[in-house]
């Protein structure tokens, strides 16, 4: 399952560069990037703007890397040292998995850019884009919180 998600994050990282690059060849040098309630643009940018999101989703594939080498001490909550022994590999976890997903995110919002630049209906890309990417999110939140939780701390550990 590690590798399965380490390939997952490194595939949205691998996918965010290509489709800005894709980009960077197929665009005009302004395009619209924010459209009003009416659909019209208001907002133009230049290609320059296309790697915003690759550079995020390439800082944040390195920070959630670097967590898993933070000293088990770095991780608090209500727990006594056998809970947060138990805790720290979900923690990990959950954050391997949000990893993959923002790098998938950020991948997304850059193919999502390119798409509204070409002139693709705003209104249907970014409600097919939010509502789903959201909901994923939440619930990898949810569920490792959850298996967190199951995780009954001591009456002495919390005060």
């Amino acid at each position: 399952m590690k590798t399965l998600r380490e390939i997952l994050a490194a595939l949205g990282l691998l996918f965010a560069i290509l489709i800005a690059t894709y980009g960077c060849f197929t665009l005009p040098q302004q395009f619209p990037t924010h459209f009003d309630a009416n659909n019209i643009a208001d907002g133009w940018s230049g290609k320059s703007s296309l790697w915003f999101e690759p550079a995020i989703a390439c800082v944040v594939y390195v920070v959630m890397t670097l967590v898993r080498f933070l000293p088990p001490s770095s991780f608090s909550g209500p727990f006594n040292e056998e809970q947060r022994a138990a805790a720290i590999p979900i923690c990990l976890d959950m954050v391997a998995w949000m990893k993959a997903e923002m790098t998938w995110i950020f991948a997304g919002a850059t193919w999502l850019m390119i798409a509204l630049a070409q002139g693709h209906n705003p209104e249907k890309l970014t409600l097919w884009f939010i509502f789903p990417v959201s909901g994923v999110v939440f619930a990898t939140g949810i569920y490792h919180i959850a298996r967190m939780m199951r995780l009954k701390p001591e009456k002495s550990a919390v005060q």
